[in-house]
């Protein structure tokens, strides 16, 4: 629709300044003229005149305006939620039919966008990205086709136009769900971890009892009772450090529109509430400052250290006051106190009479109970009161041959220790292994049992730093005292410090650093899931993952991968709490727990359909919220002044808005036309003026 109408406008030929300057002279002219009564005024007045017209040059344009069509956004909720039961049906039909009743009107022009996602609905964020693209004074409405779960919903909303909400699904749906309130982040060892949780069933009455699994890491499942509708207080234990996990499991029920949120993944991270070290050193030495100051400088560590100067039996004349204020508490450490440590450090130290046998014993089966031992040998080590002679011999990884290497060396990461967490930190790259400086003293050791792992080598490759678990502990040797010369930086010292910290944080089962680790992703198309197994020692065999659906066994084998690292891929579509378990060719097994952190996220909490979440929204913008089930609205155009729903319509703005054409543009004053004009009068006026 056009509407065609002419309109006088000025286009100057100049800069308008000047003309306004020339304007002002002409004026005064033509006033000096009057006031002189000087002969010509006409004449030149009209000159004057005529000059200044056509340097504003005058004009008139034809216009033509025409009617713009009014803009309604329709959003669609293409969500995961929106895949339930009929949503997708009634959503497709739902854009259909307004396909069809705007189809003849040109003066609404519909556009659809899809909003999608697998974790969320953000449809407000779409509608504030749309509406960056248009003339905001053309919007006549905006329109959402959505179950109503949006989860961006603002406080407020001024759109300028009507908003209405069209809602997929029924009002009858019934989705029983676990929803957790107050989340444990960390957990101390030891201890529970205690969370807040729902169980929501608005069929059921108000703490009526509601039968839940919870399953457990270390493979039990027990049975607890939630209050329906109500918070409730869960503890899970924390047996070690690390992300600890368990999964809760409430039975479906008949005609749920969603199983999905029937599971609560609970997680924590365990921390201990302090690591207790004992440091026994024998004489001292530079070395022993080494750990001491390590020990110290760690906020979690509690460090308790003795260093025998002389045995008991050695008599002479020291002053009283010059000797140790406390006896060795031998008792209260070794029986009292010893499985309070998480680890024990055996610094050069020697028997010399003052720690009878019995002790270590109790120390070797502190570590087999899962404590930890770290010896540092030196030549007292081999000594007739070395530690070579108890039975704390028989827990070390590696045996002392009884030789003494003295000759200098650089201390060399190897292959195992380049996947190894202790020392693949400080490795360096294989063909230009890190500038270390020199020791100069080893003891000769060979490998005790083949479970035992060599991470460093030194003198004539023997090892020189090698590890090894001990049923549930672990134990280290360190065959060389000599480390103190990289922390005084000696012929460029070393990574001391680093390689201290991972090698007593290791000892103490710090999860980030444990080898052998088994880690686990779900595949992209989510039907798999990918186990990865840094291996040390003999090669992988076989994976198998539980089925937490069935129980059934699921196998895969492994593969080597390019970093050395081996995978295999498990089909495996179910989701949650997952049991993965490996065996090499040796027979150990090695196992770890895989979780779907996504099993639960803000799309499948609450799959229920509601108007409830829009409807404040809704009511600020003057808009319509139904459900597409009861029947469309009837959709009007109205003016922008008039209420924009009923109980049966929702009204579409209309926005009269317009572009103008311009077409043809004539000119008042041709140039030509006032050249000759002015030229006429000039010759007029001369004419006259010589009479």
């Amino acid at each position: 629709m056009t509407q065609g109408w002419q309109s006088l406008q000025l286009s100057p030929l100049i800069d308008i300044g000047i003309l306004q300057i020339l304007a002002v002279v002409c004026v005064v002219a033509i006033g000096v003229f009057a006031v002189f009564r000087l002969r010509g005024i006409i004449w030149r007045g009209a000159v004057m005149v005529l000059v200044l017209l056509t340097l504003w040059a005058p004009q008139f344009a034809d216009q033509d305006r025409e009617k713009l069509s009014d803009i309604v956004l329709v959003l669609v909720d293409r969500t995961a939620s929106q895949q339930i039961g009929d949503r997708p049906a009634q959503t497709d039909e739902t854009i259909k039919n307004l396909r069809d009743r705007f189809a003849d009107n040109e003066d609404i022009e519909l556009r659809f966008e899809d909003v999608t996602g697998d974790t969320d609905t953000r449809m407000f964020a779409a509608i504030d990205r749309l509406l960056g693209g248009i003339p905001r004074e053309r919007l006549g409405g905006v329109m959402m086709i959505t179950d109503g779960q949006v989860h961006d919903v603002p406080a407020s909303l001024d759109l300028g136009a009507p908003l209405h909400v069209l809602i997929t699904g029924h009002e009858d749906e019934h989705d029983r769900r676990l929803q957790i309130r107050h989340s444990a982040d960390y957990g101390i060892v030891g201890k529970n971890a205690e969370f807040m949780v729902e169980a929501i069933d608005h069929d059921l009455a108000k703490g009526t009892p509601i039968a839940v699994r919870m399953l457990l890491e270390d493979g039990s499942e027990e049975e607890i009772s939630l209050p329906a509708n109500e918070q409730y207080r869960v503890s899970i234990p924390v047996p070690h450090a690390g992300p600890v996990l368990a999964e809760l499991r409430m039975d479906e029920i008949e005609g749920e529109t969603d199983q999905t949120n029937n599971r609560l993944i609970l997680e924590t991270t365990g921390v201990r509430d302090r690591l207790r070290v004992l440091l026994l050193s024998g004489e001292p030495h530079p070395g022993e400052r080494a750990w001491r100051n390590l020990l110290r400088a760690d906020p979690g560590v509690d460090l308790v250290h003795f260093t025998i100067l002389r045995p008991p039996e050695k008599g002479d004349d020291t002053p009283i006051n010059e000797l140790a204020l406390i006896p060795f508490p031998i008792r209260d450490l070794f029986e009292v106190r010893l499985r309070q440590f998480d680890l024990i450090i055996f610094d050069r130290y020697q028997m010399r009479g003052v720690l009878p046998g019995y002790y270590l014993e109790k120390v070797a089966d502190y570590v087999r109970w899962g404590g930890a031992a770290l010896v540092v040998a030196g030549p007292e080590y081999l000594g007739p009161d070395g530690l070579s002679s108890t039975v704390l011999n028989d827990l070390m990884p590696a045996v002392a041959t009884g030789r003494i290497i003295e000759q200098p060396f650089v201390p060399r990461v190897n292959d195992a220790g380049r996947l190894h967490p202790v020392t693949a930190a400080i490795a360096g790259s294989p063909n230009t292994p890190p500038k270390w400086g020199r020791w100069y003293r080893q003891l000769e050791t060979t490998i005790s049992d083949p479970d035992a792992m060599t991470l460093m080598t030194g003198a004539d490759n023997a090892p020189i730093l090698t590890l090894q678990r001990v049923e549930e502990g672990r134990v280290a040797m360190l065959s060389s005292d000599q480390m103190w010369l990289w922390q005084r930086g000696h012929d460029g010292g070393g990574p001391v410090a680093e390689l201290l910290r991972r090698l007593s944080h290791w000892l103490m089962k710090e999860p980030a650093l444990d080898e052998n680790t088994i880690t686990t992703v779900r595949s992209a198309d989510g039907d798999s899931l990918i186990l990865t197994w840094r291996k040390i020692g003999a090669n992988p065999d076989m994976a198998s993952v539980l089925n937490p659906e069935t129980g059934a066994q699921v196998n895969a084998p492994f593969e080597r991968q390019a970093d050395q690292t081996w995978q295999a891929v498990v089909p495996m579509a179910e989701r949650g709490l997952i049991r993965v378990s490996a065996r090499d060719q040796n027979d150990s097994t090695q196992s770890a727990l895989h979780v779907d952190r996504d099993i639960l996220t803000a799309e499948t909490r609450n799959t229920n359909s509601t108007p409830d979440i829009l409807s404040s929204l809704v009511a600020q913008n003057d808009g319509y919220i139904g459900r597409i089930e009861d029947g469309l609205p009837d959709f009007r155009q109205i003016p922008k002044d008039r209420i924009r729903h009923g109980l049966n319509w929702a009204g579409l703005v209309e926005t009269e808005s317009y572009r103008t054409i311009v077409g043809g543009i004539t000119n008042l004053l041709p140039i030509p036309l006032i050249a000759l004009l002015v030229g006429a009068i000039c010759l007029v006026g001369w004419r006259v003026e010589s009479k």
